[in-house]
Parts: C-alpha cells; sequence; structure tokens
C-alpha cells in the first residue's frame, strides 16, 4: 500500500465518513448486526463522531467548499470558512429574498455534528464567528428556520453562558437580533424548554472527556478544558431555565429535572476542579432552593456539598459557593447535623473550619458578608461545641485549641494573601464569629481567658503594634470601627477586662515615654515618632468611643490613664530638658483629642498650667517647641496665657538665629495670640531680616514669613513692614520671582491686610509694579503678576471698598501719564486699566471719570516744555511748509539739547510727553471717553495733539534732534509711524465732523494754536506749523473760510515782526486781490532790500513771500515782469560778491525758482549768473553740513528748474548758458555726491531727499563724459543707498561704453594685460558673512555694506559684455589672482540655501537680468542679485566656479547646491552655450573640409565631424544636467585615419581646454582645438588615384585595410 493510499485511509474524517456516511453504509451493517467495525458510535449529538451534512442541493460550489472546511480540524480553517460563510450569507442578505433551503438544511445537518462541535471548540475565534453566523442565517431565512429551532437551541443558548466574554457577547447579540424583545426571549425558553433540557441533560449526564473530544488530535488539557465547558454551559442553561421560566412550566419538564438532579453525577461537579463547572453547579443549586427545593436529596447534598467540597479550594468560585451553602444553610439548616454522612472521620465543624481558614480565596467583600450570614444559620452546636470546665487553668495554646472555629477564621482572615479590601468586612465576620460562641463560655475565668486571647489583642496592636503580634494587624480602612466593636463587646462581658486593657496600654506608653532613645542615637527621631503615633491612634481611638458610645465607664477609666501619662510626660520633658519631643507630643495630643477628660478635669488643667508657666518659655527650642506651642494654644481655652505668650516671644527674640529659633518663631507667630502682642519692634526685625534672606535665595526663611505674612491677626505694623519689601522687591530683578511669591502668600491668606496696604500710602505701588510685571518676558512672572493683580483689584473692590479700587487705579494712570522710569507701566497697560474702569462706571459718573482719566493741560504743558525749548535741526527745514521760517527762531529762547537727555524715560525709551499722547489717541480710539469731556477740554487736548505730531514728525525725520523718545532704532520707528498715523488719523476724524460741537473745540483749539505762534520762541514755531497743517487739512475739505477782516490781516502780516503768527494768517488766505497786493508790496519791498544790512528783516520778507508762492503758485503769474525781472536781476547781485547768510542764499534761490518760470522768455545774462552762483555754492567748503542742507535742496531744486526750462527752449540766452554749463554743473554735482557720500541717510530724511534731487540732476547730465569714473567706485560704498544707486547706474553705462576700446587697445598691444580697475577690485575683497549681517536689518532696504559688496561684482561683470575673448580671459585671471570668487560663492548659498530651511525658489525671478529697486522687500531683492550673480559666474567663470563648488564649498553644501543649480542655473548656462555654438558655426568658412556641427539641445550633446574620404570622423560633446559644475564628457564616435593613441589624445585636449577654460565659450574652444588637430594632421595630404584614400607627404597610406590590394 502507498503511503498516500495509507494516508487516505487514516485520515479521521473518512474514518467517520466510512462509519456513518451513506456511501458506506453496509460497512456497519451485517454480519456484525449493526454495529460498527469500529465499535458503538456515540449517538450524542455533541460527540465529535458525527455525520456530515448532505451538500449535494448548495448550487455555489465555492459553499460546498466552505461547508467542508468547517468540518477540518485546523483551527486557522474553520475560521476562513466560516468567515466565507458570513460573507456569503451578508450578501444574499442584501441582494435577494434570503438562503436557499439547501444551505439552511445543511446548516442545520450540522447541528448534530459541525456546529455542535463550532460552538464548544477549543478555539474562542471558532465559537465566536459559528454564534454570529447563526444569527445572520436565522435572520436570512426568517420563518423558514423556526422548524429547526428545536435542533440549534441548545447549543445556541450554550453560547450565552459560555466561558469567554467575546463568545457570550457574540451569542447575545445574534440571539438579540433574531428576537428582539424581551418578551420574544421569554418565549424562547418556554416554547423550547423540552429540547432545551433535554440537549442539556444528555450532555450532562452522558458526556465525558474521551466522547466530547478525539485523543488523536487533541491535548488532555484542551480535552479537559472543552468538558468542563460543556458541563458548565449545560449546567447554566437549566439554570437559566429555572430563572426564566415560572413554577408552573418547569413542572412540565419535572421528569427531565428530576433525572437530571437526582444524579449524584452532577452534584460530584461540585467539587471539581475547574472553577467555572464548580461556579455552575453552586448557582444550580441556588436556583433549585429558590424553585424545586424537593427535587434534591439532602443526603446526596451534604455528602458532596459540605463533606466533599468544603475543604477544597476555591479560588475562581468562593463567593458563589458561600452564596450557595448560606442559601442552603437558610432552606436546609439540618444539612449540618441530620444529613451530614455519619460514617465519616471529620465533623461539619472541621470541615468549617478547613474552609474558613483559607479565606476568601481571591473572592470579593461580598464573600464574608455571605459568611457572615452563614454563621446565622449554622447550628450552634457546629460553630461551639461544649468545652469541658478547666477551673480557669488552661494554658494559652489550649485556650486556642478550645476554639478551632474561631482560630480558623482569624488564620483566613489574616491570610497573606487575603485582600486588602476585605479585611474590614472580614474582621466584622470574625467578631460575629466571636459574638456567637461567647455565650458558650460560661466560666468567668475562661470568658476573661477567651477575650484575652481572641480580642484584647485586636486592641494592642492598634494602639501598639509589634511585628510579632502582626497576625492582628488590621487594615486601614475602619480600624477605628472595629476596634470600638472590640471595646463594646469586652464591656459587655464585663469592666475589668477592659479596665486592665487600658491600664495595659497606659503603662506601656509611658515605659516607652521614659525608656526613649536619646537625641545623640541615630533612631531618636524613628523611636520619638513611634511614641507619637501610638499616642494619636490611642487618643483618636478614645474620642471617637466618647462620640459614639458616651459611657462614664468610659470616661472615668480615660480620665485616670491619661491624667497618669500627661504626669509622667511633664516629669520625662523636664527630666530631659524636653529632647523627648514626644512626650509634648503625648501632652498634646491628650489635650487636642480628649478635652471632656483633660481640659474639664481640674487636676489636669492644674497642671498642665503650671508646667506651660514655668517649662514652655524655657523649653521653647527644644525639639519639642512646635508641640508646646500648640499646648500653649489649646490651653487658652481655659487659661490666660498671654503672658506666657509674650515671656516666650521675648526670649526667642533675643537668642542667635539658628534653625530652632526660627521654627519656634514661626510656630509663636501662626498664633492668633501674635495680634496681642504689646511691643513687636524686635520681632518685626528679625522676621523681615528673614523676608530679606529668604528673597535672596534662602529658601529655609520662607516658613517664618509665610507664617507671619499670612496670619490675619499679625499686627499692622508687620504687615505694613513686609508688604513694604515685598513691593521694594518687585522693582529688582534678581527678587521679582521671591517677591512675587510672598505677596501670593499675602493675598491668600491675609487680604485684609492686603487691602489696607494698598489702599496707604506706602503700598500705593504695590499695583502698579505688579501691572508692570504683567509685561515681563518672563512668562511665568508675567501669569503669576497678573494673577496677582487680579486678586489685588477684587479684594480692594470688595465690599465697600469700590470707590477705593476706582482711586488707586486711577492714580496709577495718573502717575503713569506724569512720570516715565524703568518700573513704568506701558502705554498698553494704562489703556487697558482705564478701559475696565470706564466699563465698570455708570454713565452718569463717567462725566467725572473722563476728567481725571485724560491728562489736563498742566499735565500736557509740564510734558511738553522740554521740547518746546529746543531748537529744531535746520535740516528740517524741508519737510514742512513753514520750514523756511526755522531760521527765525530766537536763539535766546533756546535751550541746549543736554536738558532734553535728562528727562525720564520708561523702559521703552518714551519720554512723558510721548507716553501722554499716545495713551490719550488710544483711550479715545477705543472708548468714548472723548464725548464726556467739557468742550475746553476737548480744544486743549486737540491743540496738544497736533503739537506732539509735529514733533513726533521731526524727530522720525531727523532722529534724536529732539529725543522725543531714544535711543532711535528700526522698532522703535516702526511703532512711532503708527502712533503718528493714528493720531493723524484722529485729528482727520475731528475735523471731518459736522456737529456743532466739533466745530466749536476745533475753532477753539485754532485759536489757541494761534495764539501760541506770536513771538519767535521755539514754541510758537511748533504752533504755528500745528496751526498751519490744521486749517490747511480744513481748506482743502471745506474750503477756504471767509474772513471780515481780510485787508487787515494781510497788512498786519505784512509788517508784523512775528513772522510764525503771520504765515498762520497766511494759510487760511485764499487767493486774492489783496493776497496779489501782498504780494506786489513784498516784492517791491524786497527788490530794494539790502541783504547784507538788513539781514533779518530781508529773510522775514523773503520768507513770507515764499510761502505764499510756493503754496499758491497763480499768484506770481499775475505779478507783472518787470517787477519780476527786477526782484530776479536783484537777488542774483544780492548773491554774488560778499556772500550772504545761508539762510538767506536758501531763501533767495527758493524765490528764484518760483520766480524764473514766469519771465522764462526774457533775456538776460542773469541766466549765466544764476547758474554760477550754484556752481560756487556747490563747491563751498561747508555745503556738506547738516545746516546747509536747506540750501542744497534750494540750490538742486533750483538746477532743476532751469534745466526743464532750457529744455522747453524758451530763449536762447538761457540754452547757450545751460549749454555751455553742463560740463562744470556735472562736475560741481559729482564733487558734491563724493563729499556727502559718507553721510548716512537710511533715517535722515532731509539728507534722502537732497541725495534724492542730487540722483535725479545727475542721471539728467549723464550725457556727459565723466573724466574721472574711478573716482565714482569710492560712492558705491556710501553710506547712502540713493547714492549708492546713482555712482552704480553711471558706472555701469560708463563700463558698457569703453569695453569695445579697451578690447581694441587690448589687441594693438600683444604683450599687455587688460586688468580690473583697482578701487573695483578693492571692494569686493572683503565679502560679508551671515554673522556681519546679525545686527542688520532688511526692513527698510538692503544692508548697505552687502548692497555695495553685490554691486561691486555686477560692475565687475559689465567688464565681460562687449569685452574680447583675450580681455574677458584677462578679467578671468584677475579673479582667480585676487581669489575673490570664494567669499562671493561661501556667503551666496549661506543665504540662499543654509540660512533657511528650504532653498529660495529661484524660478521666481529673472534670472539672466537683473534691475535695481524692482522686488517688493529688500530680501527678495538680495535674493535676486545673488541668484543673478552666481549665474553670471557660472556664464563668464565657469572654471572658477566649478573648482570652489569641489575644492571650497563646505561639505554640508556640496549637494543641496548641486541640486539646487541642476534646477535652476544649469538649464540656462546650457542653452546659452549651446546657443553660442550654433551662433559660432553660422560664422565658420563654408567648403569641403569644413568641420560640420550638430547642436541638439534636447539632449544636451554637440556633435562635430570631419568628412574624410567617403567616411566621416566625429566625435561628440556631452553637457551633463550640472554643467559647468560637472565636466563635459568628451567621446569620439568614428575615429578614421589617425592611429588610437592619437585619437585619444585629441579626445584629452579637447576635452582639456572645455573644461579648463578660464572664461566663457569654453565649448567654442573645445572645437576649434578638435579641429586644429585635424586639419594639421591632414595637412599636405592628398588621394590616392586607385583607391581614393588619402596619402601622406610621406607618401604613406593610412592605416585602413583595402580588401582589393589583399
Amino acid at each position: 500500500m502507498s503511503k498516500r493510499q495509507f494516508k487516505s485511509q487514516a485520515s479521521s474524517s473518512r474514518a467517520v465518513s466510512g462509519a456513518l456516511g451513506a456511501p458506506f453504509a453496509a460497512f456497519g451493517t451485517g454480519t456484525l448486526g449493526g454495529s460498527s467495525a469500529f465499535g458503538a458510535v456515540s449517538t450524542s449529538p455533541l460527540s465529535y463522531v458525527y455525520e456530515p451534512p448532505d451538500l449535494s442541493g448548495i448550487s455555489d460550489p465555492n459553499i460546498v467548499v466552505a461547508f467542508k472546511n468547517a468540518q477540518k480540524k485546523d483551527s486557522t480553517t474553520k475560521e476562513k470558512a466560516l468567515e466565507d460563510l458570513q460573507t456569503y450569507v451578508l450578501l444574499i442578505s442584501v441582494e435577494t429574498s434570503g438562503l436557499e433551503d439547501a444551505i439552511l438544511e445543511a446548516w442545520v445537518g450540522l447541528l448534530d455534528g459541525c456546529h455542535g462541535v463550532l460552538v464548544r471548540y477549543s478555539s474562542r475565534r471558532v465559537r465566536h464567528l459559528a454564534h454570529t453566523l447563526q444569527g445572520q442565517i436565522a435572520l436570512s431565512c426568517g420563518k423558514r428556520i423556526a422548524r429547526h429551532m428545536p435542533k440549534l437551541m441548545g447549543a445556541w443558548l450554550s453560547g450565552l453562558y459560555d466561558n469567554d466574554r467575546l463568545v457570550i457577547r457574540a451569542a447575545q447579540e445574534s440571539f438579540s437580533k433574531v428576537f428582539s424583545s424581551e418578551d420574544k426571549r421569554k418565549n424562547v425558553w418556554r416554547a423550547y424548554q423540552v429540547p432545551i433540557t433535554e440537549y442539556c441533560r444528555d450532555a450532562i449526564l452522558t458526556e465525558n472527556v474521551r466522547t466530547l473530544s478525539d485523543e488523536r488530535t487533541t491535548s488532555p488539557d484542551d480535552a479537559e478544558a472543552k468538558y468542563a465547558r460543556v458541563m458548565g454551559t449545560s449546567i447554566l442553561v437549566v439554570v437559566g431555565a429555572l430563572d426564566i421560566l415560572s413554577p408552573e412550566e418547569i413542572v412540565k419538564q419535572r421528569p427531565v429535572y428530576q433525572e437530571l438532579l437526582g444524579e449524584d453525577h452532577i452534584w460530584k461537579l461540585s467539587s471539581y476542579p475547574d472553577s467555572f463547572v464548580r461556579r455552575a453547579v453552586y448557582r444550580l443549586l441556588v436556583a433549585v432552593l429558590a424553585k424545586e427545593k424537593d427535587l434534591i436529596d439532602l443526603h446526596t447534598i451534604s455528602t458532596h456539598f459540605l463533606m466533599e467540597t468544603l475543604h477544597i479550594e476555591h479560588t475562581g468560585s468562593a463567593y458563589e459557593y458561600a452564596k450557595a451553602l448560606t442559601q442552603l444553610s437558610i432552606g436546609c439548616p439540618d444539612i449540618w447535623t441530620r444529613y451530614y454522612p455519619k460514617t465519616t472521620k471529620k465533623s461539619a465543624a472541621k470541615r468549617l473550619c478547613q474552609f474558613f481558614s483559607k479565606g476568601s480565596q481571591g473572592g470579593p467583600p461580598d464573600f464574608w458578608n455571605q459568611i457572615s450570614v452563614l454563621l446565622d444559620h449554622v447550628p450552634v452546636t457546629v460553630l461551639a461545641p461544649e468545652q469541658s470546665d478547666a477551673q480557669g487553668q488552661a494554658s494559652s495554646e489550649q485556650e486556642q485549641a478550645q476554639y478551632p472555629l474561631l482560630e480558623a477564621m482569624h488564620h483566613g482572615v489574616t491570610h497573606k494573601d487575603e485582600s486588602r479590601t476585605n479585611q474590614s468586612i472580614a474582621w466584622q465576620a470574625y467578631l460575629k464569629l466571636a459574638g456567637l460562641i461567647q455565650p458558650s463560655v460560661s466560666n468567668i475565668v475562661l470568658r476573661r481567658q477567651f477575650l484575652e486571647s481572641s480580642l484584647v489583642p485586636i486592641i494592642v496592636q492598634y494602639v501598639r503594634p509589634r511585628p510579632e503580634h502582626s497576625a492582628w494587624n488590621l487594615s486601614n480602612s475602619n480600624q477605628q470601627a472595629i476596634c470600638l466593636k472590640v471595646l463594646d463587646f469586652i464591656l459587655q462581658s464585663g469592666s475589668e477586662v477592659l479596665e486592665s486593657t487600658l491600664n495595659y496600654l497606659s503603662n506601656a506608653i509611658i515605659e516607652d515615654l521614659q525608656t526613649s532613645l536619646p537625641e545623640q542615637s541615630k533612631d531618636y527621631i524613628k523611636s520619638q515618632d513611634s511614641i507619637i503615633a501610638q499616642a494619636n491612634r490611642r487618643y483618636s481611638l478614645q474620642s471617637v468611643v466618647l462620640k459614639s458610645k458616651g459611657s462614664d465607664i468610659y470616661r472615668s477609666l480615660f480620665t485616670q490613664t491619661s491624667a497618669a501619662e500627661i504626669r509622667a510626660s511633664i516629669s520625662t520633658l523636664k527630666a530631659r530638658n524636653g529632647k523627648p519631643y514626644s512626650a509634648a507630643a503625648t501632652i498634646e495630643i491628650a489635650l487636642r483629642l480628649g478635652p471632656e477628660y483633660t481640659l474639664h478635669h481640674k487636676d489636669t488643667v492644674v497642671l498642665v498650667a503650671q508646667f506651660v508657666q514655668a517649662e514652655v518659655p524655657v523649653l521653647l527650642l527644644t525639639p519639642s517647641s512646635a508641640y508646646l506651642l500648640s499646648i500653649l494654644q489649646i490651653l487658652e481655652r481655659v487659661q490666660d496665657t498671654r503672658e506666657v505668650y509674650q515671656d516666650c516671644i521675648r526670649r526667642v527674640v533675643k537668642v542667635p538665629n539658628s534653625t530652632a529659633k526660627y521654627k519656634a518663631l514661626e510656630s509663636l507667630i501662626s498664633s492668633p495670640r501674635l495680634g496681642k502682642v504689646e511691643d513687636s519692634k524686635e520681632l518685626i526685625i528679625v522676621v523681615k531680616d528673614s523676608l530679606q534672606q529668604a528673597m535672596d535665595g534662602n529658601n529655609e526663611c520662607w516658613s517664618l514669613v509665610n507664617a507671619s505674612i499670612g496670619n490675619p491677626y499679625a499686627p499692622n505694623d508687620l504687615t505694613d513692614e513686609l508688604l513694604t519689601t515685598l513691593t521694594e522687591g518687585l522693582a529688582i530683578a534678581d527678587r521679582t520671582t521671591a517677591a512675587l511669591r510672598g505677596l501670593e502668600m499675602a493675598v491668600k491668606h491675609n487680604g485684609k491686610a492686603v487691602k489696607a496696604f494698598s489702599t496707604s500710602s506706602k503700598g500705593s505701588r504695590m499695583l502698579s509694579r505688579l501691572l508692570f510685571l504683567t509685561e515681563s518676558a518672563d512668562d511665568d512672572a508675567s501669569l503669576q503678576a497678573r494673577s496677582l493683580s487680579t486678586a489685588v483689584e477684587t479684594i480692594i473692590s470688595s465690599e465697600k471698598g469700590s470707590n477705593l479700587a476706582l482711586r488707586s487705579m486711577v492714580e496709577i494712570i495718573s502717575k503713569g501719564l506724569d512720570t516715565a522710569e524703568s518700573s513704568s507701566l506701558s502705554i498698553e497697560s494704562l489703556v487697558e486699566q482705564a478701559q475696565k474702569l470706564l466699563s465698570q462706571t455708570a454713565e452718569s459718573e463717567k462725566s467725572s471719570l473722563a476728567v481725571e482719566l485724560l491728562p489736563d493741560i498742566t499735565q500736557w504743558t509740564r510734558a511738553l516744555k522740554p521740547f518746546l525749548e529746543i531748537e529744531p535741526d535746520k535740516s528740517l527745514a524741508i519737510t514742512n511748509a513753514i520750514g523756511g521760517a526755522i531760521s527765525m527762531i530766537d536763539q535766546t529762547s533756546t535751550s541746549p539739547i543736554t536738558i532734553i537727555k535728562a528727562v525720564s524715560r520708561d523702559p521703552e525709551g518714551y519720554s512723558p510727553a510721548l507716553r501722554m499722547a499716545w495713551y490719550t489717541m488710544k483711550i479715545i480710539n477705543l472708548t468714548d471717553v472723548f464725548k464726556f469731556v467739557a468742550s475746553n477740554d476737548q480744544a486743549d487736548i486737540c491743540q496738544y495733539m497736533a503739537l506732539i505730531i509735529q514733533l513726533a514728525s521731526d524727530n522720525l525725520s531727523v532722529p534724536q534732534s529732539n529725543c522725543l523718545w531714544e535711543p532711535y532704532s528700526p522698532d522703535a520707528e516702526i511703532d512711532i509711524v503708527d502712533f503718528v498715523a493714528d493720531s493723524q488719523a484722529l485729528l482727520a476724524i475731528w475735523l471731518h465732523g459736522n456737529s456743532s460741537s466739533e466745530s466749536d473745540f476745533l475753532k477753539k483749539a485754532q485759536e489757541q494754536l494761534l495764539a501760541g505762534s506770536r513771538g519767535l520762541s521755539v514754541a510758537a514755531y511748533y504752533n504755528a506749523r500745528a496751526y498751519a497743517a490744521i486749517t490747511a487739512e480744513l481748506s482743502e475739505m471745506h474750503g477756504f473760510a471767509k474772513v471780515a477782516d481780510e485787508d487787515s490781516r494781510l497788512k498786519t502780516a505784512r509788517k508784523t515782526p512775528d513772522v510764525f503768527a503771520a504765515i498762520g494768517l497766511l494759510t487760511g488766505t485764499p487767493e486774492s486781490k489783496a493776497l496779489l497786493k501782498l504780494c506786489n508790496e513784498l516784492m517791491a519791498d524786497l527788490t530794494g532790500q539790502n541783504f547784507h544790512k538788513n539781514g533779518r528783516e530781508g529773510i522775514r520778507q523773503l520768507v513770507l513771500l515764499n510761502f505764499i508762492t510756493q503754496r499758491q503758485h497763480e499768484v506770481v503769474e499775475d505779478v507783472p515782469q518787470q517787477r519780476l525781472v527786477f526782484a530776479v536781476k536783484h537777488f542774483v547781485s544780492q548773491l554774488q560778491g560778499t556772500a550772504v547768510s545761508s539762510s538767506i542764499t536758501t531763501e533767495i534761490c527758493k524765490a528764484l525758482t518760483t520766480l524764473l518760470p514766469p519771465i522764462k522768455h526774457i533775456y538776460g545774462s542773469f541766466w549765466a549768473d544764476v547758474l554760477d552762483i550754484l556752481i560756487e555754492i556747490w563747491h563751498r567748503p561747508n555745503v556738506t553740513e547738516d545746516e546747509s542742507i536747506p540750501l542744497v535742496h534750494a540750490t538742486l531744486k533750483l538746477c532743476a528748474a532751469i534745466g526743464t526750462l532750457a529744455a522747453q527752449g524758451s530763449n536762447d540766452d538761457l540754452q547757450d548758458s545751460w549749454g555751455e554749463k553742463q560740463k562744470p554743473l556735472m562736475e560741481a554735482l559729482l564733487a558734491l555726491m563724493k563729499r556727502v557720500a559718507d553721510q548716512p541717510d537710511g533715517m535722515h530724511q532731509p539728507r534722502r531727499i537732497v541725495n534724492e534731487l542730487l540722483t535725479r540732476l545727475l542721471s539728467r547730465l549723464s550725457a556727459i563724459q565723466i573724466d574721472d569714473p574711478p573716482a565714482l567706485y569710492h560712492i558705491i560704498a556710501s553710506e547712502s543707498a540713493v547714492l549708492q544707486q546713482c555712482a552704480y547706474e553711471l558706472l555701469h553705462r560708463q563700463i558698457l561704453e569703453q569695453q569695445e576700446q579697451v578690447s581694441i587697445d587690448a589687441a594693438l598691444s600683444e604683450n599687455s594685460k587688460v586688468e580690473l580697475p583697482e578701487e573695483l577690485s578693492s571692494l569686493i575683497l572683503a565679502a560679508p558673512t551671515m554673522r556681519s549681517l546679525v545686527d542688520t536689518t532688511f526692513l527698510r532696504t538692503i544692508p548697505l555694506t552687502l548692497r555695495s559688496y553685490l554691486l561691486s561684482w555686477k560692475l565687475v561683470f559689465d567688464h565681460w559684455t562687449n569685452a574680447s575673448y583675450k580681455v574677458q580671459t584677462d578679467y578671468a585671471d584677475c579673479i582667480k589672482e585676487g581669489k575673490y570668487l570664494r567669499g562671493l560663492m561661501d556667503f551666496t548659498f549661506d543665504f540662499l540655501i543654509a540660512s533657511r530651511p528650504k532653498p529660495v525658489d529661484a524660478s521666481r525671478f529673472d534670472i539672466e537680468s537683473y534691475t535695481l529697486n524692482m522686488e517688493e522687500s529688500p530680501e527678495k531683492e538680495t535674493q535676486w542679485l545673488l541668484i543673478h550673480l552666481y549665474y553670471l559666474c557660472l556664464k563668464h567663470l565657469p572654471a572658477l566656479s566649478m573648482a570652489w563648488w569641489r575644492d571650497n564649498s563646505p561639505r554640508h553644501l556640496s549637494r543641496p547646491v548641486e541640486a539646487w543649480t541642476e534646477n535652476y542655473i544649469s538649464p540656462l548656462i546650457i542653452q546659452y552655450e549651446l546657443s553660442n555654438v550654433t551662433a559660432w558655426i553660422t560664422t565658420q568658412p563654408s567648403d569641403d573640409q569644413t568641420m560640420q556641427v550638430k547642436v541638439s539641445p534636447k539632449t544636451r550633446e554637440i556633435t562635430a565631424s570631419y568628412p574624410i574620404d567617403d567616411q566621416v570622423m566625429s566625435i561628440v560633446i556631452r553637457l551633463p544636467t550640472t554643467y559647468p559644475l560637472s565636466r563635459v564628457l568628451v567621446e569620439g564616435l568614428h575615429r578614421v585615419g589617425v592611429s588610437a593613441e592619437k585619437w585619444n589624445s585629441w579626445l584629452l585636449t579637447t576635452q582639456g581646454v572645455i573644461s579648463f577654460s578660464s572664461s566663457g565659450g569654453a565649448l567654442i574652444d573645445g572645437l576649434a582645438a578638435w579641429r586644429k588637430n585635424v586639419q594639421g594632421t591632414l595637412k599636405g595630404q592628398s588621394e590616392c588615384a586607385i583607391c581614393y584614400s588619402v596619402v601622406g607627404s610621406d607618401k604613406q597610406l593610412p592605416m585602413v585595410q583595402e580588401q582589393q590590394f589583399e
């Protein structure tokens, strides 16, 4: 027989099929009389031997396979089969009306086979899937499954009681889905009671381990587990039926129940090793006792349930067993006596001892509750057999042996495995058993012995625990409750035992006190603490006893013992100088926990009082101090202890500092008696010193401070000193955290003192400093300060103190506006607090509050006074409408700038004036407070806000010109710009308002400003500016206001010396005849004015004239030209010869700017004279000073105006003069630009304006040839971005124009070498680094040093444009020799890649070109320029760039640079090179011997070929994607007529020329080199007349084999 045949016959499944299947049915019949060939086969539906279902009717072959797989032994195969069936059933349920009948029949056919196996299979996953599938099939088939339900119900319901929760849940879900209501589920139990009970009966009575499992394929452990599961679930199904069904319905199946319950087999299972089976049996017994008690045999139950089960291990079933025992004892008490087997040697009491000694065996606390109930129903004869009277002479061992059940219970309660959560209830059960046994002990001596051996140890061990008596330890919960029950038990049995117990405990604690270890011992603290714990437990228990019982016996005994203990403790303290602090603690505990029998006992009180008065002050610095002070505090209830308390403080304060002193003081200060101390000066000194130490970092001193500041009874002078010190600490950086900690303690524990201090003169700064700290950069300090400030505000506002809170906050705001110091609150905080006050104030009270919240005129005047005395910077004359009048300020009314430097500043550097204005602007914008202010006050606010805007604008234009804030920084500038914009917007809102109230206060504000503009002081100047600004804005919005006395006002303006007031009057004057008349009169006066003699009057008239003509240009056009010509000639004559003052020259130039255009058609020499004057002015040595900025500005505008007139072709004199003077003008302007180049203008607006004008003029004159271009390189490094750009543009144009000539000169001079200008080379010598840019910003412009460096490189590469190849090579050599490129490359990729998480996206920029100032931000401008420069490096310096990347680039940048170049730059370079090659090809001569070049941009290849005979010699040049960082590859395609050695040499030469070319055009150089080699080799050769091969000059043929000559 083959192996395959052997395996086939040995298969268990085939064996089954052979035994029961149809094909082999005859095998079981015939000569063997119907028996199987393998013996009798079990007919149980649960047997592992089953007849397979009929699958022939199933249409889907996949389902047939799934059913067959479900019958396999392997669990994985079963799981997969069941999952497939589930999927099919769900799909069919959705798509059709349900499963086909054949599938249902097949599933039901498995009931006696596979399904039964599936629901009890070892794998819980298989059981879970089987129950789930059962529910799905039932739902899919609907009523069709009803006829099969009797076969299915037993196995189905057994899943509800499986020992796995997952299986239970699956069975419950499937059962509930099919039977959706509770009534339906109960009806199922009723309808199928018969098959259910029969299924369970058969399973319990007929099945065994062998019938349920095939021993060939199942391990013994798995077989036992399956059997236990089947037994347990079957029994529990019966329990379920008994619980659910009514007695009437149960009676219908009484024979089945009787047969089942009458069998010994089921009750023998009560001692089965598996806990699941035991629990099922115990639950069955409980159910039977409740429903069918008469069905059980009590002899059988007693035998199996008591005798055979009590002594076994009940782990996992102890609770159910205890419950079953309890119900059995309640229903049948005789089960312990009458029905207990008489033949056994072990009595019921002994078996019960064995059960109790094991404890709950892992059961829940309710186990012991069941035991307590059980004890009530177990016969007393079992619990306490009669004892022999031994006349009280039995030993302790004999005593224990007399009560074995109690001993067993004690052993079970204290078992090592007993849960702590069970012990409380367990001890109660123990006490109950003791109570049941105690009446049986009639002898008094024995009873006392019983109490002392069984109960007294519980009390003793609780109060005075000893390791040797650990068996009597109680659990942590309900210890006192158990002890209380024990004491009551003892008291009921007689007071003698109670008295002896209490005396024993008292004598023990006295002995422990007297023998406690000395202070020098290492276990000193442990010894003392153990005694304290003992006393605490003792007196706590006594306190509970008195509260719950209140018996006189207890009180008497407690009084007696406590008095002895207190007396012994006092004696011990005196004898050992307070060292054993446990003695003091014992007294304190006795007084605190037992006042009923200590403080109310006269002798005890006298004893303690004498001790306190005599000894406590002496012993206060001993380890007992804390307890002694507590005794002192407790004694205050019955005695006056003030003198003792005062004496204690006096003594402690005077001793040297030590830890003991501070601990004693802490205890003293924590007492309510502290408030009654008469003299606290010395105490205050000590506590304040501790606070200082605590704030300096000594954390040990905080306990004393906290005790002082947290005591609500502390004297006011003490708390005030402490809070003052803490408030001062808030302003010290090193003490801020400590001060916040102390204040937090004060707020938390002594709000009353904080409230009193906060509203006092000393405490007014506390809230202010807390608010200041809310803005701290330290988040923890800020959060803590915010919390404290809120708490303090709440305390101040509590009860009737709301007005105090308001006054306190108003004072803080007012002080914050008046002063500016390092601890001043920020403007945002002041506004926030003001908003809070306004929101909490009623509308009716807001008017008075608004007056206090907004600064008054006194505050404004005091804050602005220093700034209105500082003369404005002269350069500011060009930034405002009346700037020319700045020279009219009386110098005697000004103060030096050093006065402003002394003005106080807040942490931001803001002056009080700026803070006041900023606060006012914000509070008005954010709230409606302004409408509650009176009109006069509104006018004042408007006036001073207009003034502060002018001052802030000046300081923005010229940093630190008035030091309104300092230091000046870009961040501060941004904030101030926002402030000025918001303030101007606020003024605009007022100016646009149409209400009468707004009109009234605006008119008044204008009147006040005009009145303030009288005189020639600085204040008058700023008032005039503010008035002019407001009036101009109003005129633009609403038109010029009509003035009744306009003529008289203009007359006044002409003659008044108050030039500022005159300008103010002229601001609101419209164009009119009167104004024209005034203009004519002023020009007439000026025409005859000698500025050398009467300069002040002359400048006054010029200022007025310029103010009129600049604001209203039409007025000049109406002036007669003759008068204009006379005026112009007079002004020119005044400027010629002896120089007049700078201010007069400035105003004359401004006048000429407006007077010349109307007379542009007038001929005369004055045109040339004016240009000469301008040139002379620009050459003056002091023209570059800041005071000359208005003059330079006026001259540049005048020059620009003349240039515009000349361009219009007005007259020949003008044009001739302009043409002749262009060269001198250009030179003068260039000279001027060089002189101002070193003056920064980034934050200096007047300089920037002048430089921009200068740049525009130079651009207009740029056609003029610059004689000295290298001089402009100095300006590239200028401190002015404007001048940098101007110089760059001039040089850029000049360089491009010069390169052709440079190339010609280089070609004519063979040995000369062209170099870059030294000045330009010096600019690229020192490359910037990222570190050098740390302190710079890109907010306004590119940092000038960086911009200068990058623009210089741009100029370097400008030299390549229009230059010859030789010149380009010289330039490249210059870069190489100077080693300039590395710095540029390093910085470029530090900036573009290394300094940011993601490289810059170069695709957003035009890489091939660059234009200045075209990007939206300076940083992007820098990125664009760097990318463009890198492109130029690769384009013009490919070899140097590749060398840098290969040899000098940082390792971490090498790969990123390569990838970035490949993405963005290389494609452009490749395109450029290939286009150059294409263009070069077109320039080559064409003949038969010409090299042919083919360019392929897509593949980045250049193919060069040379025809030789009928063959072609060719090479290919391949450009890598990272070209030129990676070298090109030159490969030979076809070699003809040359040796391999020479051919390779040509290839290497070509690649070398390309790779090492120092400048651009490397590919062309390589191609030219290859062509030269080829042509040189073929020179002097001719064709063979026979083979047409090339014949060399040596008459040799090329090394080519010719077939016809072989």
